[in-house]
């Protein structure tokens, strides 16, 4: 079994040292988010996932769900942008900064999307929209 460690994107971001190992990082930590997101989808979204059962148990949450979802491409998609964008910058330490920036603001988006995606999970539980 192989352990990797995939430093996280707020600390590549606060990171001052942007020298090649830090670029690799900052690639490496990408390709896992896009394969966590991947698995999130499944998860989630499949036709048995999360915000199936969600909305089953409460419709109101249909919109959220659909909310979620898009949400969710356009993370994919500002994940797979900033990846293809440090394969081509790499190493360039005018870049390093918009880099760092973006990564941050990334790490944000990703924040709150998994809150709204776990409230989503847990509001199907715990809504009582009738009084009972």
């Amino acid at each position: 079994m192989t352990i990797a460690h995939y430093p996280s994107l707020k600390s590549l971001a606060r990171t001052d040292h942007r020298n090649a190992s830090w670029w690799a990082s900052v690639a490496r930590a990408l390709d896992h988010l896009d394969e966590r997101l991947a698995q999130d989808a499944a998860t989630d979204q499949g036709p048995r996932g999360a915000f199936v059962e969600a909305v089953a148990r409460e419709p109101s949450l249909s919109n959220e769900a659909n909310r979620l979802r898009v949400d969710h491409a356009r993370l994919v998609e500002r994940v797979r942008r900033l990846r293809a964008q440090v394969a081509q910058v790499a190493g360039d330490r005018q870049a390093a900064s918009a880099v760092s920036a973006e990564l941050a603001a990334l790490a944000a988006t990703e924040d709150r999307h998994q809150r709204r995606s776990r409230s989503l999970f847990w509001d199907s539980f715990t809504r009582d929209i009738g009084g009972e």
